[in-house]
């Protein structure tokens, strides 16, 4: 055979092959396989309740869809980092995904002060409409941006939930005038700084010290969900009087985020995933969480708590002063006001809140 010849054959033999590898590449692009494999341990703020049941439910789909190559398993608060470290652990790797709460972050990002319990809206279908919709979705852009260009994080979505938030205490509140000394553990800056400007000491626990603080005495009442979260976490072992009307807030968001280098080493059929299971365990929970208020509700009563509602005057003085603690909040920035702009108006707009 002639050289040329073999030369040429040689020649053909490597185009084929560098074809072939080509054709894999592209295929396993196609196809969304992968060689890789992450294991998730995210966590909420809760032990038990609605934001428990999201992770649960997140990652029993994300296990499920990725065949495996993100497998999900839910830690509890805590067993990985403090519940305040949650994004700074999840920014350089130590841990893959949290549900962060953004009140934690207010001193860093000042938007979390108000973001995951803000005022005036009035349920889920409200909140996704002001963070998803309202203005293009300026209001959740406006946090969502300002996680992502100071943490290594990719922001998946929000964890929505209804919160109905009542305050289950050791002692009679039968009025606002009744909050005057109390200790009231609570976990928002928002509804903290509220609450001291009717008289209480409120202290910055982890919900899950609560029950042992209130057993010991140390504080008077505790802030930190539903009423079925309560009834989850056993707080009627040790308060009586559960306070309905009013509710401290509505609802409340917990921000899903994932290390941005994992994050970029995903497909995008499997980072598709991770999405649609953010909108799963949000409907899921979304579609439980009236019902499971409803019966906690019942089951306090029957247990024997006192169900305790203030006056309308107090109940409107409390929504007054929550949305000023908030308008009003003295380490804003531009996008605080920004945001607090948006919400005014988007109240207005619905018939809360008049010019």
């Amino acid at each position: 055979m002639k050289k040329g010849k073999v030369i040429l054959i040689l020649v053909l033999i490597v185009c084929s092959l560098l074809l072939l590898v080509a054709c894999g590449t592209t295929a396993t692009e196609e196809t969304g396989t992968a060689d890789y494999h992450y294991d998730l341990q995210p966590a909420s703020w809760q032990e038990v309740g609605f934001w428990a049941d999201q992770i649960t439910y997140w990652s029993e789909y994300v296990t499920e869809h990725t065949e495996g190559r993100v497998t999900a398993s839910p830690s509890l608060p805590g067993a990985i980092v403090p519940v305040d470290q949650q994004m700074d652990a999840v920014s350089t790797g130590t841990t893959g995904a949290m549900a962060v709460p953004s009140a934690y972050y207010a001193s860093t990002i000042p938007i979390g002060y108000v973001f995951c319990t803000p005022p005036v809206v009035q349920g889920v279908e409200d909140l996704r409409d002001f963070y998803e919709n309202y203005q293009d979705g300026r209001a959740g852009q406006l946090w969502e941006q300002a996680v992502e260009a100071k943490y290594n994080v990719k922001v998946i979505g929000e964890m929505y939930g209804l919160a109905c938030v009542p305050i289950c205490s050791s002692k009679s509140i039968p009025n606002i005038d009744a909050l005057k000394g109390l200790k009231i553990r609570v976990g928002a800056g928002a509804i903290a700084d509220t609450l001291g400007s009717f008289g209480a000491s409120c202290v910055f626990a982890p919900s899950s010290e609560a029950y042992s603080m209130l057993s010991a005495g140390t504080i008077d009442g505790v802030v930190t969900g539903s009423p079925s979260d309560m009834l989850g976490a056993s707080f009627n072992e040790v308060t009586q009087y559960w306070v309905k009307d009013p509710y401290l807030n509505t609802t409340h968001c917990t921000t899903l985020v994932i290390n941005k280098d994992i994050w970029d080493a995903l497909t995008a059929e499997d980072q598709q995933v991770l999405i649609d299971a953010l909108a799963y365990s949000n409907e899921k929970v979304t579609a439980e969480s009236k019902a499971a208020i409803d019966t906690a509700w019942e089951t306090a009563e029957a247990d024997g708590l006192t169900i305790q509602s203030w006056p309308q005057e107090d109940q409107v003085a409390w929504a007054t002063a929550f949305y000023n603690s908030n308008a009003n909040y003295k380490g804003a920035d531009a996008d605080y006001t920004e945001f607090m702009t948006l919400l005014h108006s988007w109240a207005v707009e619905k018939g809360y809140m008049t010019e």
